[in-house]
């Protein structure tokens, strides 16, 4: 029977374009295999100390939510994209409530600074930074969250092994607790500071006003 001598090189074409693209496609599949055995390794290396890792500060985390009457866990959010992999903080502030994600719309401004400034004490036991730094991160606290909070901070941060902590306020609460490792620095600053050299220093006013009250007691006896 007769055949179609371009019916048969268009197949013997395809034949060999099929060839070429079944071996590609064979070495891509091992390729994948390898890069997932990869990952897999590694995975298996780094996974388990960042169970251990985030378990030990979310440890701390609850520890510290529940000396100040609220809850609070840390929990790890995978996804099959590594990009998509995020720290969940959990917190609930009142009896009825769940565990919910902490987020810039569900809480309060005073709820969402108490839980970053508990936070961030449980990482300072675990994080090897030689400082950390916050601003203004008690505003909008009630009383009791900012006292119990600064009493913890003070507790966390001024032991022997703990790097610098700075914490910038324009106000304090009075009696809180103190450590003799703690330094309070007061910045004076505004139009209405003496221009005279001297006369705006702080410790020299502080000074004169223990003199002149030592000297008032003196002469009154």
């Amino acid at each position: 029977m007769a055949t179609n001598a371009n019916v048969v090189e268009q197949y013997n074409k395809r034949k060999a374009e099929i060839d070429v693209l079944s071996a590609k496609i064979e070495g891509l599949d091992q390729r994948m295999k390898k890069i997932e055995q990869g990952i897999k390794m590694a995975r298996d290396n780094w996974q388990p100390e960042l169970g251990k890792l985030v378990g030990s500060i979310g440890k701390k985390f609850s520890a510290a939510c529940d000396r100040i009457g609220c809850a609070g866990e840390i929990r790890i959010r995978e996804d099959e994209d590594y990009e998509k992999w995020a720290i969940d903080i959990m917190v609930k502030f009142r009896d009825n409530e769940k565990l919910q994600l902490l987020t810039g719309e569900r809480q309060s401004g005073g709820e969402r600074s108490l839980t970053t400034i508990l936070y961030l004490m449980s990482l300072t036991e675990e994080a090897r930074a030689p400082f950390s730094l916050v601003d203004e991160i008690n505003q909008g606290m009630d009383q009791r969250a900012e006292r119990a909070v600064h009493n913890s901070l003070v507790e966390v941060t001024c032991q022997e092994d703990s790097g610098q902590y700075f914490l910038i306020t324009p106000k304090l609460l009075p009696d809180l607790n103190y450590h003799e490792r703690m330094k309070i620095l007061c910045v004076n600053n505004g139009e209405w500071l003496p221009e005279e050299k001297g006369t705006g220093n702080l410790n020299s006013l502080i000074d004169n006003f223990l003199r002149f009250r030592q000297n008032r007691g003196t002469a009154s006896a």
